[in-house]
């Protein structure tokens, strides 16, 4: 995601959640001004984050919360004190990325020579990825799952 991007994300979780409060609203802005454009690396330590957020006020855990409950930022497994930055519903996108994968190989396999036309491969529909299907092919042919040889254009 390119960082432009990223303060939109923000904007739309804010307006998805509803925040309630002022206060609340304060948060996520603090933490589009100062925290995504002060730190370029991919996670933020506590005591960095809430120095960063106290800028405007008094920082609670509430906060933190709401940004983690936002999807905003996540808590690392291996470093309790230590927070991902993260892209709210990227879930959704990976899930229909995996199932559309999947079946597009199902498709495939389930020929005798495990090959198939492009033309007729193309006009397939998938039922469980939201992607469309030359999106999922160039996708396997760019793992190497498929031989780049089929010729998509």
């Amino acid at each position: 995601m390119f960082m432009d991007d990223y303060p939109n994300q923000i904007e739309h979780v804010v307006k998805r959640m509803e925040v309630k409060t002022q206060d609340d609203l304060m948060v996520f802005e603090w933490f589009k001004t100062h925290g995504i454009h002060s730190k370029l690396d991919t996670s933020i330590g506590h005591q960095e984050l809430c120095s960063l957020l106290s800028l405007w006020g008094k920082v609670k855990d509430e906060h933190i919360s709401l940004l983690i409950n936002a999807g905003i930022i996540i808590r690392q497994l291996i470093d309790q004190n230590m927070y991902w930055f993260a892209i709210p519903n990227i879930g959704s996108v990976l899930k229909g990325l995996s199932h559309g994968r999947n079946e597009v190989m199902s498709f495939l396999n389930h020929r005798k020579y495990k090959e198939m036309m492009l033309a007729p491969l193309e006009k397939k529909c998938l039922r469980f990825s939201p992607l469309d299907m030359r999106f999922h092919l160039r996708d396997l042919i760019g793992s190497g799952s498929l031989p780049w040889d089929i010729g998509i254009s």
